[in-house]
């Protein structure tokens, strides 16, 4: 499913799924995808959270 995803986008996706398996949730949703986005650390999205102070 996730094939046509960049590297980058393949681990959020990633860190978004051990979010979800770490709340108990059966879905990846888009909480999951920004603390996905957050751990991966490094981007766009990660900046911008960072810049917002978003831990």
């Amino acid at each position: 499913m996730f094939e046509r995803f960049t590297d980058r986008a393949r681990k959020v996706m990633a860190l978004a799924n051990q979010e979800a398996q770490r709340f108990n949730h059966e879905y990846i949703g888009t909480e999951h995808i920004l603390l996905g986005l957050v751990k991966e650390g490094s981007g766009v999205g990660a900046n911008v959270l960072k810049n917002l102070d978003v831990d």
